[in-house]
């Protein structure tokens, strides 16, 4: 399973150190003060985590777009 650029940049504002605090925390969110594009990724980054395993989600690297090198 990949994310995408924006689904990754938006774990990074949570704690990934759990898969399933992480969704939580996303899910606490409170979707109408975002905006429509903002709260359709977090919806789709929601559901690819839901879909996953916490063994799955523990080899994922994530890191925020800007410290990758290139």
């Amino acid at each position: 399973m990949f994310f995408t650029v924006e689904e990754t940049n938006l774990m990074c504002c949570f704690d990934t150190s759990n898969r399933k605090r992480l969704i939580a925390e996303m899910k606490a969110l409170p979707i109408d003060e975002l905006d429509d594009e903002m709260a359709e990724l977090l919806f789709h980054t929601v559901r690819k985590l839901e879909s996953m395993t916490d063994e799955a989600f523990s080899q994922l690297y994530i890191v925020p777009d800007s410290l990758i090198d290139d």
